[in-house]
């Protein structure tokens, strides 16, 4: 894909494959029926992605098999994730990103399906004016990142999988001076309490 934006906007995610999604909510609704729902958060995410290919370029970065069945009529990129930790993972994503060229760069997850796309928008415009942006999750960490530049300190020693993430990653930022701006909070659909919030009931 030739760089023709100054924005390169990616999700992260694992390739849906039986029994290596969503363990937390396969562990109460079953691996058959979490597959599913995972294809359809991935899925939702992608569309929304797609509302911005006028305005930035877009990337999939996965994790697992080449997820041949999410090529969108060439309109997004599909990369695979390099790195041991989740926060290498990010950082590398971003990172070869910023290599390709763009000023801005946006990362998002696929655990957040019906996250308003006026939050993505925003992040956009909000790297006119900061160098970071970070769109908050309920559960301390965050289902957005945005940088114009590639700020690797910020994804080393953070205790992923907690709820410090988000307060960590501000701690550091605070510590090297970096001006950075908070996007609305959000949720995840982790759990089957968060699979009933985005479905209405489950």
């Amino acid at each position: 894909m030739e760089k023709r934006a100054n924005t390169g906007l990616g999700i992260l995610f694992r390739t849906p494959e039986y029994g290596k999604v969503k363990t937390r909510l396969a562990s109460v609704i079953g691996h058959e029926k979490t597959l599913l729902i995972y294809k359809e958060m991935l899925n939702s995410s992608i569309r929304k992605l797609l509302k911005f290919s006028s305005i930035a370029d877009l990337y999939g970065f996965y994790d697992g098999k080449e997820p041949v069945d999410y090529i969108n009529e060439g309109e997004i990129k599909l990369l695979p994730q390099d790195g041991k930790g989740l926060g290498e993972r990010i950082f590398n994503a971003a990172n070869l990103l910023f290599k390709k060229g763009y000023k801005r760069v946006i990362l998002i997850g696929s655990d957040s399906p019906d996250l308003p796309h006026v939050y993505i928008k925003e992040a956009i415009e909000r790297l006119n004016i900061f160098r970071l942006v970070i769109g908050p999750s309920e559960d301390g960490g965050y289902y957005l990142i945005g940088m114009t530049e590639p700020l690797e300190f910020l994804f080393k020693d953070i205790p992923w999988g907690t709820g410090s993430v988000l307060k960590k990653t501000l701690d550091l930022a605070i510590k090297e001076g970096i001006k950075y701006s908070l996007l609305p909070e959000w949720y995840d659909v982790d759990d089957i309490e968060g699979l009933r919030r985005w479905k209405g009931s489950y």
